[in-house]
């Protein structure tokens, strides 16, 4: 019995084959990792924007460190 009750749930980390495009404010293209792309989910593990898609409250301040950094390396 307690079988049945497992295969009834579903993990709440699995992305729907329905929202396949990123969930990037505005992006068009075809998420990979966690529904966003990979320029997309770069910028949500650096906290430019939210796991919503939207940016971040600070976006700016972060966005200027963030691209400092990239050209540095």
């Amino acid at each position: 019995m307690a079988d049945k009750k497992f295969e009834k749930q579903i993990p709440n980390n699995v992305v729907s084959l329905e929202s396949a495009k990123c969930c990037g404010e505005g992006c068009k293209k075809k998420s990979e990792k966690a529904g966003f792309c990979a320029e997309h989910f770069d910028w949500f593990k650096a906290g430019l924007i939210t796991k919503e898609g939207m940016k971040a409250s600070d976006f700016d301040k972060k966005y200027y460190h963030y691209t400092a950094a990239k050209k540095a390396a």
